[in-house]
């Protein structure tokens, strides 16, 4: 292949390629992160899924690592305290890379789909939506595999096309594995 040189530099330089790849896979992760998130808001897990013990588990794996790194390699003059930072940091990292990932193995390995009537109850204002706002409305639903209650967000608009009065079940779809439920569709019936 022919290289283009501009300027007295190579446009395939070693330093252009890293910084391609490393720039890709942080997409690919905030990608990651952001489709992950967004899956959690329509599954429910099983309650004998150790979410949070897993979360602190892995942080506290990944940050033992990083302040036993900094502390063996440590340059001469650095403190306890470049230790610690070292720690959190790590923590950090491995809590951020594992959070949703029940969700998405739900999403992913869900071996079955199964419907059912649920009753429902509807809120307002719904779940919240970021650190400072909330959906319209809320539609409890309970879910039958989990046999636990899941909030969805919705509007009022749609409460008001869909649902007519006497109409006090919901005919739910659900993706569902060992591990909890993927609500992927709903629809208000009558009893």
């Amino acid at each position: 292949m022919k290289q283009i040189n501009y300027f007295g530099k190579t446009i395939f330089s070693r330093s252009n390629i890293m910084v391609g790849i490393i720039s890709l896979v942080l997409g690919l992760w905030f990608w990651y992160m952001i489709w992950a998130s967004s899956l959690s808001h329509r599954i429910v897990l099983m309650k004998f899924v150790p979410e949070w013990m897993v979360y602190i588990t892995t942080g506290a794996v990944v940050g033992i690592i990083c302040a036993g790194r900094a502390a063996y390699w440590r340059p001469v003059g650095k403190t306890p305290k470049y230790v610690f930072e070292m720690f959190f940091g790590g923590f950090c990292l491995g809590f951020v890379c594992v959070l949703n990932i029940f969700d998405v193995q739900v999403y992913i390995f869900s071996n079955k789909i199964i419907n059912y009537e649920s009753e429902y109850e509807v809120v307002f204002p719904g779940p919240a939506v970021g650190k400072f706002s909330h959906c319209e409305a809320g539609l409890w639903i309970k879910d039958l595999h989990t046999n636990r209650w899941m909030q969805l967000c919705t509007t009022k608009k749609d409460l008001y096309l869909n649902r007519k009065s006497g109409m006090n079940r919901v005919w739910v779809t659900a993706r569902v594995n060992n591990l909890g439920s993927y609500i992927s569709d709903y629809k208000f019936i009558y009893h």
